[in-house]
Formats: structure tokens, C-alpha cells, sequence
């Protein structure tokens, strides 16, 4: 039995968009933890972008042009 399955029915109003980043040498969080919580989330359908920095550790952003793009493109916000 998948927890998030029951997760997702019990909370609709739950996100149904992640972005989920980890550096590959962090130290805090085992990458096995992000894989599955994007796994999980894409088993229920959910919008999931996760990536691996490589060689980076714990609170790496190196795409964070990207986050912002990803964020316009899920709220259907436009530039005026």
C-alpha cells in the first residue's frame, strides 16, 4: 500500500506541481528520498520535475532562471 496514494485522495487540495532539486554530494538528505517523493507524486499524476546537481551539496541552486520559468509555466503568469 502506497501512503501518498492515500495521501493524495484524502487532500485534494494538495500541489499537484513539485520541483524537486538535490546535489549529488549532499550530506543532509539521502537521494533515495527525493526519488521516491517524486515517484510517489508522479504516481498520482502530479506534475514532477526533479533533477540531480551534480557534485553539489546540501541547498544548491543552479537553475534558478529555470525555477522561475517552471513557476510561470504552472500559474499561467504572463509578462504585461
Amino acid at each position: 500500500m502506497n501512503p501518498m496514494y492515500h495521501l493524495g485522495k484524502k487532500n485534494p487540495g494538495r500541489s499537484k506541481h513539485w520541483w524537486i532539486r538535490l546535489g549529488t554530494k549532499d550530506s543532509d538528505t539521502s537521494l533515495t528520498v527525493s526519488a521516491n517523493i517524486a515517484a510517489a507524486a508522479a504516481g498520482l499524476g502530479d506534475d514532477v520535475n526533479h533533477l540531480y546537481y551534480w557534485d553539489e551539496g546540501h541547498g544548491a541552486n543552479t537553475d534558478p532562471g529555470d525555477f522561475i520559468t517552471w513557476i510561470a509555466k504552472v500559474t499561467g503568469y504572463k509578462k504585461r
